[in-house]
């Protein structure tokens, strides 16, 4: 089996100390302690009679929204500084003189940095399967919550390397990165609130069934929420609410979330092609030629 080498050399430097094992165990400790807290807080209510499906449903939910925020803390963090890193240290022209690719060494950096979020989220799944002691949530479900996860970890990395390619200093690609992810999950619901304000609400008749907004569809604690409510047979959340595509057989399972699943699988495409195009050293010679031949 052919593995990326740069991602074979990261991972064999930190799996062979009690770094990563140890992690593991403390936040495999962690959630199960939130998960034994709220079932034994609902046990010990004296105005509870005991331990229902729903319990086990709102321990699910707390689960999937402390890993989802998790992974939207800690992985800008560790993906905005690769690339960057490396110039800081003067060792990535030594990396760019392999034979590795730059898109070899964008994808390994990439899986590299979020080797350990991905390990932490499929080491959580043992806690998440207690929901089958009572029913309401599929294996099928779960595994949509685990695609979700690693989906989204791999867009908010692509995110960081962009930045972190394109910028000298990690600083500077840090805080851009956590401003386009603030720019998802806030900016965009307030960029919806001022559309619906200023612009539905004052249409003619007000309508019943108001279109969601386009830009929402890239939110993906939007999107999470959605997935989350559907689990648990809240509502249905179909593509463009308010809009008839009962018709159109192609659009009608197609849900909320899917299509922010696909919109990220395309950005983590686009970010990591560009920062592959921007470190390769061949292209921006040849740039820089051009550049030369046009001022003379």
């Amino acid at each position: 089996m052919k593995i990326n080498p740069v991602l074979l050399k990261e991972a064999k430097v930190r799996m062979r100390n009690w770094k990563a094992a140890g992690m593991i165990a403390i936040y495999v400790g962690i959630l199960s302690f939130v998960a034994l807290f709220i079932l034994m807080n609902t046990l010990l209510d004296p105005y509870s009679s005991g331990i229902t499906k729903e319990h086990f449903m709102i321990a699910y939910m707390f689960l999937a929204g402390i890993q989802i925020t998790i992974i939207s803390f800690i992985v800008p963090s560790l993906t905005s500084g690769c690339i960057s890193g490396e110039r800081e240290r003067q060792t990535l022209d030594l990396l760019l003189c392999t034979k590795l690719s730059p898109s070899s060494i964008i994808i390994g950096k990439l899986f590299t940095s979020i080797s350990q979020v991905l390990l932490l989220i499929v080491a959580s799944l043992p806690i998440f399967s207690i929901i089958f002691l009572f029913g309401g949530i599929s294996i099928g479900e779960l595994l949509q919550l685990l695609l979700f996860y690693v989906v989204l970890t791999i867009m908010i990395g692509s995110i960081g390397i962009f930045f972190s390619t394109h910028l000298k200093r990690t600083t500077a690609s840090t805080v851009l990165t956590y401003a386009v992810l603030f720019f998802l999950v806030v900016g965009t619901l307030i960029v919806t609130v001022f559309y619906y304000e200023f612009y539905i609400y004052r249409l003619p008749g007000n309508p019943v069934q108001k279109p969601t907004f386009p830009l929402l569809y890239i939110n993906p604690a939007v999107a999470f929420i959605e997935m989350m409510a559907g689990q648990f047979g809240i509502h249905n959340g179909y593509l463009l609410p308010g809009i008839n595509l009962g018709k159109l057989s192609v659009f009608k399972h197609i849900k909320f979330w899917h299509v922010n699943l696909i919109i990220n699988f395309v950005t983590s495409i686009v970010l990591l092609t560009l920062s592959s195009i921007r470190l390769n050293p061949i292209k921006r010679r040849d740039n820089k030629g051009k550049a030369f031949k046009k001022k003379k």
